[in-house]
């Protein structure tokens, strides 16, 4: 195994898994972000230290590919690694696998923020020093767009208060989370027994903070939803494809 991937043992709980015992999209981010917060732990800084440095790690960007959803309690294995930053930005990779063989995938971009004056920061190698840095392994060739005549083919299908359970220490939706709020108006996924999510795209824009409420909008092609969700001043909060197997 490449020495700059950090692994660790685990599984996919009950509360991350569906009806059929497969783990959820939003369980399997939920997976990579444990092991990437374990990462940071074990390197240094942790997570916990960067904020009480002022600075926060916010998310732009999440890919996530499900080759065969892990099944609640089989032992798996979860590996991450970080990508030497390029000015503003530090990719992250993310892999789980069973016995050698990799189940889902995932690739991620991350800026360091100044938690008081929400300044992007620069960042170089000596930003974390200790980590072991990586290979970027992208999984779509071309970063997520929606585009015009797209976005305004989509409906209204709903609405989401922000409530104390979706928010993390940052006080607003921890990115995980949307997943599971998209896929409870995916009708599909509702026929459990057949259909899963294949692959999921999000492009966060702006937080959606504790009380406020989000829009969504939805258009469907073949077995791909797009989504778009907006703050209450009109603002775009994320956009989202998901497909489906």
């Amino acid at each position: 195994m490449e020495d700059y991937k950090f692994t660790r043992d685990t599984y996919m709980d009950a509360y991350n898994t569906d009806i059929a015992r497969r783990a959820t999209a939003g369980g399997v981010l939920r997976q990579f972000n444990e092991t990437a917060t374990r990462n940071m732990a074990h390197f240094g800084p942790s997570y916990d230290e960067l904020l009480d440095s002022g600075r926060a790690l916010m998310v732009s960007r999440m890919d996530i590919e499900i080759l065969q959803p892990p099944m609640m309690e089989e032992p798996i294995q979860a590996s991450t690694w970080p990508v030497l930053p390029k000015g503003a930005v530090i990719h992250r990779c993310y892999e789980i696998a069973k016995d050698g063989a990799v189940l889902a995938r995932g690739s991620s971009d991350w800026a360091l923020v100044e938690i008081e004056s929400r300044k992007i920061l620069r960042m170089t190698q000596e930003t974390f020093p200790n980590y072991r840095y990586g290979d970027y392994v992208p999984l779509f060739d071309k970063k997520l767009h929606i585009d015009h005549d797209t976005a305004e083919a989509m409906e209204n299908v709903g609405s989401h208060r922000v409530t104390l359970r979706d928010c993390d220490c940052n006080g607003h939706i921890n990115n995980t989370y949307y997943l599971d709020i998209l896929c409870d108006l995916i009708p599909e996924l509702y026929d459990y027994e057949h259909h899963w999510v294949r692959s999921a795209r999000i492009h966060f824009a702006k937080e959606a903070p504790l009380g406020s409420e989000i829009t969504i909008r939805r258009c469907k092609e073949d077995n791909i939803y797009l989504f778009q969700t907006f703050l209450e001043d009109g603002s775009l909060n994320i956009e989202c494809r998901i497909e489906l197997a």
